[in-house]
């Protein structure tokens, strides 16, 4: 029964790590999904941007999440189905970066 306990305790240890992501981890993930094609460049901006920090937001607000998605854009937000209260989400600010690299490059950021 003791060995049993040990077991059980190690395999849900084990499962529970295997599990967690830390926030750089599904950053990566949301980079990858939206920018396969320019993963390097996306990775370089984002980290130069937030740090890899989907939460992170400007000293003065205007600029929020990964990619820092400027307030300016909240009608591409909106225009997907989403509330601005979400653009923190790592998948969301990815997309949003995604749809405006595609209009303007990457001169739309001052880390581009």
């Amino acid at each position: 029964m003791k060995t049993f306990l040990i077991s059980a305790v190690v395999g849900i240890g084990l499962l529970a790590g295997l599990s967690a992501c830390n926030t750089e981890d599904i950053s990566k993930a949301a980079i990858q999904e939206y920018f396969g094609d320019q993963y390097d460049k996306a990775l370089s901006v984002a980290t130069c941007e937030s740090g890899l920090d989907p939460h992170a937001v400007s000293p003065g607000g205007g600029n929020w999440g990964l990619f820092q998605i400027n307030k300016i854009h909240a009608d591409i937000v909106s225009s997907l189905g989403y509330d601005w209260s979400e653009i923190t989400n790592a998948f969301l600010n990815a997309r949003v970066a995604r749809i405006i690299y595609d209009q303007s490059g990457w001169s739309a950021w001052s880390c581009g």
